[in-house]
């Protein structure tokens, strides 16, 4: 099969199942906060966080990842080791609850219930092996079904709940996404099990094993990536913040949290290929890169000012007028998707270079920004602070990615890239600010400006517009 079909499948399936998916689910989201109110939304997004980085600590230390990289290079065992890093995940839940429990008394009452927490943690536990056996057909190059997988997930989700607001408040709720998740398993086994393998649970040490030697410089980074990514309610919860406020900010995440996904779809899609062209043609591995990391920053900079600058109506629009406080939150936060869609990405490039333990670093080093950016700022300006904090953590992360990345891979250009494209968004960024007119007059010559600053600085160029143009260009071929 030719390379540019096989990036094209992998990432266009990897792309519509996440796409479709989540978009299914912020929909779905976006209704919940209406109908709910700010006060129990915030209850819910905390008690989902909580258990969300709970689940990325215990349950899926570097697993997913390494799983494929196992399952790449061993056909001869998948059923061994699949099945065993299954078994591995459902052991880790006994201490994933132990560390909730524990959580639960301490905070007290500035977490919610523990049933409730228990739900949450129940549906972290389903989304991963979910997530699992899904991951499992990207060593297959069938990430086809898993966009159908992930789909039929949402689809439940949003059936169960809609069902379960109807009969009560968060705890329903939450009941009802844990049912729906674990509906979803049983389906994805039997799927998998009939196209390419039973993932029976199995005790292998030696498999599982290696694939923690593997995974746990990937875990690392990802762990500290998902704190301060997802720490945000609870230091707002910390600091005594209300339940209402932590509503607003909640909803603003939410938006934030869909344009995330992105970067984090087109690396997890390429990953497989990645891997298989840094051993045998790095020259393409190289161009790949150059253009991939651009086409992430290109798109984030202007998407993250429109945004920006109709914060208000959107909140308004997508939430209700009792949640338009959030739209100042908004309008900060949403810039953190500029370096989260380029740290996003480069993470997957350093994981297969060899060099996952300074993800760790990059990681630790955001976690630190984003901790003494908290601590200065949320006692004083509230949970608008935790976005300045989020943002300021978000872009440490990503300059040191994006530098060691840099000196990986000289042949990619990647500095002079940055310099241009940051410029253009400079120069859109002064439109906004200073030119006296309305906001989307302001929004259409900004762009403007960008898109012939790009041009005019080399960023934008035929060669680059011809091969996106042959990715695009997707033609189904029978599956291999």
């Amino acid at each position: 099969m030719q390379l540019l079909h096989l990036i094209r499948r992998d990432v266009v399936s990897k792309f519509a199942g996440e796409f479709l998916s989540r978009l299914v689910f912020l929909v779905f989201f976006f209704y919940v906060g209406r109908k709910i109110g700010s006060t129990d939304f915030g209850t819910l997004n905390l008690a989902i966080s909580v258990t969300y980085m709970l689940g990325v600590i215990f349950l899926d230390p570097g697993l997913n990842l390494s799983t494929v990289q196992l399952l790449l290079g061993a056909r001869e065992h998948a059923q061994q080791i699949a099945g065993s890093i299954l078994s591995a995940k459902l052991l880790l839940f006994l201490p994933t609850i132990i560390v909730l429990a524990v959580l639960s008394v301490g905070f007290g009452t500035r977490l919610p219930s523990f049933p409730v927490l228990t739900l949450g943690a129940l549906y972290a536990l389903l989304t991963v092996i979910l997530e699992y056996l899904c991951s499992v057909t990207n060593a297959y190059h069938r990430m086809d079904l898993e966009a159908y997988l992930k789909i039929c997930n949402r689809l439940l989700i949003v059936l169960f709940g809609v069902v379960s607001l109807k009969m009560g408040g968060v705890a329903a709720l939450l009941g009802a996404m844990v049912m729906a998740t674990f509906a979803a398993s049983v389906i994805a086994w039997f799927v998998l099990g009939r196209r390419l393998l039973w993932v029976i649970p199995h005790w292998h040490f030696s498999s599982i094993k290696e694939a923690l030697r593997i995974g746990l410089p990937i875990a690392a980074a990802a762990i500290i990536g998902t704190i301060y990514l997802k720490w945000d309610l609870v230091v707002l919860s910390y600091f005594n913040i209300g339940r209402e406020q932590i509503g607003w900010y909640a909803g603003a995440f939410k938006i934030v949290e869909a344009f995330s996904a992105l970067p984090g779809i087109l690396g997890a899609g390429l990953y497989p290929i990645m891997i298989e062209l840094r051993q045998r043609d790095p020259r393409s591995l190289d161009r790949l890169l150059g253009l991939t990391t651009k086409a992430v920053l290109v798109f984030s900079i202007p998407a993250a000012a429109t945004v920006s600058l109709f914060s208000r109506q959107i909140v308004l629009w997508v939430y209700g007028v009792n949640y338009v406080p959030g739209a100042s939150v908004l309008a900060v936060l949403i810039w953190c998707i500029v370096p989260i869609f380029l740290y996003f990405y480069l993470v997957f490039v350093n994981i297969i270079a060899g060099h996952a333990a300074y993800n760790l670093f990059a990681g630790c080093m955001a976690l630190v920004v984003g901790l003494i950016a908290n601590t200065l700022l949320v006692p004083r300006i509230g949970y608008l602070g935790a976005a300045w904090s989020a943002l300021s953590a978000n872009s440490a992360f990503a300059m040191l990615a994006a530098w060691k990345v840099s000196r990986l891979f000289q042949n990619s250009a990647l500095p002079g890239m940055f310099s241009r494209v940051l410029t253009a968004g400079g120069c859109m960024m002064a439109m906004f600010l200073l030119l006296p007119a309305p906001v989307p007059l302001q929004w259409l010559l900004g762009l403007a400006v960008y898109f012939v600053a790009l041009v005019v600085l080399g960023s934008l160029g035929s060669a680059d517009l011809s091969l996106m143009i042959r990715l695009l260009q997707f033609r189904a071929q029978p599956q291999e």
